[in-house]
């Protein structure tokens, strides 16, 4: 698999674990609409990083490590949209785990915000890599 094939496939995912997160909060499943938030920032930063031909680390925070790819290839993101995604990415992080585990118990609020912030994060990606594309 090349890495277009690859980063397609990423993205997919991540799409996929957007919609997941949708039905467990449909269910109220907060603690699983926080574990598959943050798996939909992390397969769409690495979706794009692959995209640029930018192998990443096998980790889960890598909003910094996106944004930093970004402007050493020239790829313009605006200020505060870095500070943002890399801000998501750190949070649902630390939450990962947790959520996963069930060593700390999410409210519907903790998991409108992190449903929000995937959305926003997968929201500039797939527009994102529609540019890399050249779409």
């Amino acid at each position: 698999m090349n890495n277009h094939e690859t980063a397609e496939k990423l993205f997919r995912d991540a799409e996929e674990y957007f919609e997941d997160s949708g039905r467990s909060y449909q269910r109220k499943s907060w603690n699983q609409v926080v574990r598959r938030s943050q798996e939909v920032i992390e397969l769409s930063l690495k979706a794009l990083l692959k995209m640029m031909g930018v192998e990443y680390p096998k980790e889960h925070d890598i909003g910094e490590i996106f944004v930093n790819a970004c402007r050493k290839k020239q790829i313009e993101i605006e200020e505060g949209i870095a500070r943002e995604i890399i801000r998501i990415s750190s949070r649902l992080t630390d939450e990962r785990a947790p959520s996963f585990y069930w060593e700390k118990v999410y409210s519907r609020q903790n998991a409108e915000e992190a449903r929000q912030g995937a959305e926003k994060v997968l929201s500039f990606t797939r527009e994102l890599l529609k540019k890399l594309k050249g779409e």
